[in-house]
């Protein structure tokens, strides 16, 4: 009885120093993932955009119980325009390998400002103690070049009452597999991570940082630096009154620096001379409540801000600070017909502003700031456990009906177990 027990324990120890040396031999390098989007390019959103984001993303139900959930997968999406599309992905898959490992494929994509290459990780975490979990995590690919590993440590269990630090280096074998050409990393991406969660008594809350240390990619033939750096926080706190009785306020923001520089440019306002900074902060205060055993309501205020500080570095004339701001007031009605099936009516009111502040004084800016008033009626089918429901979603214009009445349209899918 003795010699197992002592075997478990020195395995412990020897993952927890493992876990440490991980950790110190990557601090240098010190912080949202480097998603391969490092392209610079111009912003293309629409007056009523942060409208239509948030008529498509999940209802404040159906982010409890994804949260509430050990795994599942869940993705919407809805037009922006003619030409862009919102998308939100998500997916955490687990298998337990007996009682002590547990097998993760994870991914998360959000597409609304630019476009981001499809990213996952495949995590093996080890729990020789209940509360103490180790993992080690990466992405494998063909091109050896492009591979992520990386190794974080839990305090606590999902889902409530648990922090976690993750940290992953980014195409860690670079500059050592790359036989394409001369291109290296000074320094590696690399990423650090680190969330939480807590529930006591009524309170329910979340948090998330992500940080992507500043790095450099080198392209000694095209005499081509690009350069990156980021942070993304988001936070989340409810306070429950009773069954589906939520107040709550959720946040959110990040800051995206990139630079392009060459200095033999191949043409004049070459995307590989372009600096640019990318701004974005939301704030959603909320308030649901059960209007009787059919209706639940739900009331809330959420206020938006972009912004895409551009630089064209070869032409000044075409430098500019564009911004887009709304404030906008909505309510949601979520109707039960049937034992699984729902109608939501949605109504979304917003002062909105957008600006395009050029820094030349031979331009003239563009500035449009008018209010936006929108719909939507949505359709959705949930399985018998309520552990799965797809969603058909139209919207429409109410501020120009008669000119413009379609807004686009929405199809949402969550899965839990």
């Amino acid at each position: 009885m003795f010699f197992p027990r002592l075997h478990r324990l020195s395995t412990f120890v020897l993952s927890i120093t493992v876990c440490c040396v991980l950790s110190v031999a990557t601090r240098p390098s010190s912080v949202r993932a480097y998603d391969d989007a490092s392209g610079i390019s111009h912003s293309y959103l629409n007056q009523e955009n942060f409208l239509d984001i948030k008529s498509y993303q999940f209802h404040k139900l159906k982010e409890d119980e994804w949260y509430e959930s050990q795994g599942g997968w869940r993705l919407t999406g809805g037009s922006m325009g003619l030409d862009l599309l919102f998308t939100d992905l998500e997916v955490r898959l687990p298998y337990q390998l007996g009682e002590e490992a547990t097998v993760y494929f994870k991914s998360r994509q959000e597409e609304f400002y630019e476009i981001k290459p499809f990213r996952y990780l495949v995590e093996v975490e080890w729990r020789a103690v209940e509360l103490i979990g180790l993992s080690f995590l990466g992405m494998p690919e063909y091109d050896k070049r492009k591979a992520d590993q990386g190794g974080s440590i839990t305090l606590g269990k999902r889902p409530w009452n648990y922090i976690r630090f993750q940290q992953l280096l980014q195409d860690l074998y670079y500059n050592e597999k790359n036989f394409y050409d001369t291109s290296y990393y000074s320094p590696h991406p690399v990423e650090n991570n680190l969330e939480g969660a807590f529930s006591w008594k009524n309170w329910r809350g979340r948090f998330i940082y992500v940080q992507d240390t500043p790095f450099k990619q080198v392209f000694p033939k095209q005499e081509l630096t690009v350069s990156y750096e980021s942070k993304d926080n988001s936070a989340t706190l409810d306070y429950h009154f009773g069954e589906q009785q939520i107040a709550g306020l959720s946040w959110r923001s990040f800051d995206i620096q990139k630079r392009r520089e060459t200095k033999n440019p191949s043409e004049s306002s070459s995307p590989d001379n372009r600096e640019q900074q990318l701004l974005y902060s939301s704030a959603d205060l909320y308030w649901l409540h059960p209007l009787n055993s059919e209706f639940h309501g739900t009331i809330g205020l959420r206020e938006d801000r972009f912004q895409n500080l551009f630089r064209q570095l070869d032409v000044p004339y075409d430098d500019y600070n564009f911004h887009l701001w709304s404030l906008q007031l909505y309510g949601i009605i979520r109707h039960k017909t049937s034992m699984d099936r729902y109608l939501e009516y949605g109504l979304y009111a917003a002062d909105t502003d957008k600006v395009t502040n050029y820094l030349s004084a031979g331009r003239e800016d563009k500035a449009t700031r008018k209010p936006e008033l929108k719909m939507r009626v949505s359709w959705d089918f949930q399985d018998s456990s309520n552990q799965s429901a797809l969603m058909f979603t139209t919207s429409w214009n109410l501020d120009n009906f008669f000119k413009d009445f379609w807004d686009g349209g929405n199809i949402s899918y969550q899965k839990t177990f």
